[in-house]
């Protein structure tokens, strides 16, 4: 059945500049290793998106993507325009060198940074100041995209399920409780206690609840730390420990001796 437009999947893609078909950005780890831009920061697994929606995607190919059969191979042509725009001459600015520093920056020709909340590469440095690029490093290009739909999620509890264990890899779904309202606008979570040791765990949280606003438009995201030491232990016999207290009573006796 043709996917139709709203509907969740996961895809696996590859993209490719359309002037030389250089790869810059793939699902498929198999497909970076080859091409030599594979990160061990990042995971490579199949992309969560809704179909048509520009939040996820850009415009060229969230709109081609509806109408597509499931594990079905594609290759999209995406123009300039509906892939990141023109270059914009106004995003390049000089700053002084010494703000970025004193923003524990590197000011060298090629680094990416994030500065005053925008990304961009350093272009030129010299003479005590740095001229950065903030526009997107693919603006001005067109790009071709190599698509395969595998996966259509039809309800919201897989859709929350993905969103989780997206932003806290390696987490137990099992061990995490969530609760939505009836009017589906706040959702709590409680997560299992052993992600309390996790590194960046408070980030993880911010990106996580992010996600929930952006995927599922809940308005309200509420973590729940919840420590339960209760613990199902059998009953014990009162006659029995008696017992066994007086053997270890005796044992010691016999051992001093």
């Amino acid at each position: 059945m043709p996917i139709a437009e709203n509907d969740w999947i996961k895809i696996d893609y590859t993209g490719r500049l359309k002037e030389n078909s250089k790869v810059f950005d793939t699902t498929l780890e198999d497909v970076a290793r080859s091409e030599k831009i594979h990160d061990d920061k990042r995971g490579y697994s199949p992309l969560l998106c809704r179909v048509g929606d520009e939040k996820f995607l850009i415009p060229g190919l969230a709109k081609k993507l509806i109408g597509i059969e499931l594990n079905t191979p594609q290759t999209f042509d995406i123009p300039t325009a509906e892939a990141y725009g023109q270059r914009d001459s106004s995003k390049i600015e000089m700053v002084p060198t010494k703000r970025l520093r004193k923003a524990n920056l590197d000011p060298r020709v090629g680094a990416r940074i994030q500065f005053q909340g925008r990304s961009g590469n350093i272009i030129w440095v010299g003479g005590g100041r740095s001229r950065i690029d903030f526009n997107h490093p693919l603006a001005g290009k067109d790009l071709i995209f190599d698509v395969t739909i595998v996966e259509h999620l039809e309800n919201d509890e897989d859709i929350l399920k993905e969103v989780i264990s997206r932003r806290l890899p390696g987490v137990d779904l099992s061990q995490v409780q969530t609760d939505v309202s009836d009017d589906k606008e706040t959702i709590s979570i409680t997560l299992p206690n052993y992600l309390i040791f996790m590194e960046g765990l408070p980030i993880a949280k911010y990106s996580l609840a992010t996600a929930l606003r952006d995927f599922l438009e809940f308005k309200v995201v509420n973590f729940i730390d919840r420590f339960d030491y209760n613990k199902d232990e059998t009953k014990k016999d009162p006659k029995k420990e008696e017992t066994e207290e007086n053997q270890d009573k005796q044992s010691t006796k016999e051992e001093e001796s």
